[in-house]
């Protein structure tokens, strides 16, 4: 999901502006701005593990980082396992055509775009029995 640019006024010197041209294809981009964008997070990135072994020194629990980011992968790992089982339940008891498939995921994908978040169960059940679109 992209979100809405806002045009801010940067300057950058010549020789700034070349290396960002001619490393376009090796950033995986294609305009100056998605490049800056980039760089902009790698840079973040950089500081930020530029700080860990500060926070190592200042009483930062590494183990139990490392706890928590493990929860957080298993966590991930058995909710998508769920959801690929809800999706082929579905699929095999539905008897639905490509194009209200087609349908049913891009309205999906805007809906979870416009609540920034995942639906839930009642309410698309609610609009499905009321015959009302899903988005408005």
């Amino acid at each position: 999901m992209s979100e809405k640019r806002i045009k801010a006024g940067i300057a950058l010197t010549p020789k700034h502006l070349k290396l960002c041209d001619e490393n376009l294809t090796r950033a995986g981009v294609r305009s100056r701005n998605s490049f800056v964008e980039r760089a902009i997070e790698f840079y973040v990135n950089y500081l930020l593990t530029q700080e860990l072994p500060q926070l190592h020194r200042d009483g930062f629990d590494t183990n139990r980082f490392e706890t928590l980011c493990k929860s957080l992968g298993t966590g991930q790992y058995k909710m998508a396992v769920e959801l690929a089982t809800v999706a082929r339940l579905l699929s095999t008891i539905l008897n639905t055509n490509s194009e209200e498939l087609r349908w049913i995921r891009e309205d999906s994908a805007q809906e979870v775009k416009n609540l920034g978040s995942v639906p839930t169960f009642q309410k698309c059940w609610q609009r499905q029995i009321q015959g009302r679109p899903f988005t408005d």
